[in-house]
């Protein structure tokens, strides 16, 4: 029999099943959103941390490059032993456990004597002798017997001063030309207080010695008893600077005109702003500029007139890159980078082997080089170098070390064989970095010039004196003559 109590009617249940479905719906629906919120937190979570990676490897690539710095700059004070070299120390250490007696500093017995040589010339002889015994007060005879002692000295400072010289200019009547005329001595500046030695030795001081215009001013003062004020120094040397113009631009055109031509930029400063030392050179000429733009138009301006087969020496800047003649890169920017890469703790066995490639191709080049200039040979030679090359660019390599000389690699290609088809063309670009040398340690020491008017007096009067310097002439005679003859 049904009980009552337990009936319901379909109503009901339909009612309470309505209940439940719209209960159960909120609930999905509420699932729903909190999948979906926990899907966007997934994704924000995902994005930082792919952000997190990124500058990860973007801080690791950071301590890596500057962990190579860090390196170079130490090898750079304490270099590292050679593994024949530690070998060698090893021995040197066994070697003196076996010796009783600790070894003498300084040149060992039956080492040859490296004194200072006799000077080839004799200004004055004084002969030294004695009237009496210096033990008994007996006379004494000459002796035709001596003993020579060659001294080389500077004059006596105290008896060092200046020459002052006054030119009396006689005022004479020529009776054919009906004028008054005046005669020209010779050797002097024109108009100036000062003479032609003094000046030459301001220059010699400033910009060989690199000393100061307060040492300058000190020593004109301490040697010679002359007196003069630093703005007359630096308003004796913007005055060379008028004189040698001329020369100057005389340079300009011969490094224009000849068919191999180096080039190197140094960093500089003028009234403390950054600008840039251009250098460009020959075998026998400078020529330095201070330019506001480390841009292609500065060597564009220079080298631009050069002859389309001429040849330019340079590192790879890409400020060269462009100029319309040939091109040789220099491999000794390229094997020390290669080398840096290679040396590194960290480095791969790819970059290894593309360093000991390239060293060997330079020494095979080289080789080629110091025999006679043969052009169907050479260029045969070229051909097969420039295959190499090829290779190496078009190598799938897997390390970003070995993919960073890669791509130096790539951006020269042939420019890094001109040498091969040129003659009398470097394969390095040694000469420019040597000569601009000078220009370096004269800034680190004055910090640079505290003017336009000083920048240009600086590449002017440096120009001259090393293609003097070039040119294995006398210094001080050849400077003489360059500006009497512009006076």
């Amino acid at each position: 029999m049904m009980q009552l109590g337990a009936w319901r009617s379909s109503d009901e249940e339909k009612r309470l099943l309505r209940l439940r479905v719209s209960s159960l719906g909120k609930a999905l629906e509420s699932q729903r959103k909190a999948r979906q919120k926990l899907e966007q937190e997934n994704k924000n979570l995902v994005k930082d941390l792919e952000e997190a990676q990124k500058t990860i490897k973007q801080l690791e690539g950071e301590k890596d490059k500057l962990q190579r710095q860090s390196d170079r700059y130490r090898s750079m004070i304490f270099k590292q032993k050679t593994k024949r070299a530690a070998e060698e120390d090893k021995k040197a250490v066994v070697f003196k456990s076996l010796l009783k007696e600790k070894r003498k500093r300084g040149g060992q017995k039956g080492h040859k004597g490296y004194g200072r040589k006799k000077p080839e010339q004799v200004d004055e002889v004084l002969r030294i002798y004695l009237t009496r015994c210096p033990h008994c007060t007996t006379e004494i005879a000459r002796s035709h017997t001596v003993e020579n002692h060659i001294v080389e000295d500077i004059p006596q400072l105290e008896e060092v001063r200046s020459r002052v010289v006054c030119y009396e200019t006689e005022v004479q009547w020529c009776r054919h030309c009906r004028k008054v005329i005046r005669g020209k001595a010779v050797g002097i500046i024109p108009g100036s207080r000062l003479g032609l030695n003094t000046l030459l030795y301001v220059l010699l001081q400033k910009y060989v010695s690199r000393s100061s215009w307060e040492i300058i001013e000190k020593n004109l003062k301490i040697f010679y008893g002359l007196k003069v004020s630093r703005g007359a120094l630096v308003d004796m040397m913007h005055r060379v600077r008028k004189w040698l113009g001329p020369k100057y631009q005389e340079l300009l055109e011969a490094i224009q005109s000849s068919p191999v031509k180096y080039a190197d930029e140094t960093s500089w400063r003028v009234e403390n702003i950054a600008y840039w030392l251009w250098g460009f050179f020959t075998e026998q000429h400078a020529f330095y500029t201070v330019e506001e733009s480390r841009g292609k138009g500065v060597p564009w301006k220079v080298l631009s007139s050069s002859h389309p087969q001429d040849v330019l020496v340079r590192d790879d800047y890409g400020g060269y890159t462009k100029l319309p003649l040939m091109h040789q890169s220099c491999w000794a920017h390229l094997l020390r980078n290669s080398h840096e890469e290679s040396v590194y703790p960290n480095a791969s066995s790819e970059v290894i082997k593309l360093h000991e490639k390239l060293k060997s191709m330079f020494d095979e080049i080289s080789e080629i080089l110091k025999k006679p200039f043969d052009l169907e040979k050479r260029q045969k030679e070229h051909e097969r170098f420039l295959q190499m090359i090829m290779k190496i660019i078009g190598s799938k390599y897997q390390h970003e070390d070995v993919k960073k000389i890669q791509t130096r690699i790539s951006n020269q290609k042939a420019n890094l064989l001109t040498a091969l088809i040129k003659e009398n063309v470097p394969l390095t670009n040694n000469l420019a970095e040597r000569a601009i040398r000078p220009l370096v340690v004269i800034r680190k020491i004055s910090g640079g010039s505290k003017s336009q008017n000083g920048a240009s007096t600086l590449a002017v009067i440096m120009s001259i004196l090393q293609t003097l310097n070039l040119q294995n002439k006398p210094l001080i005679p050849s400077l003489k003559e360059s500006i009497l003859n512009s006076l």
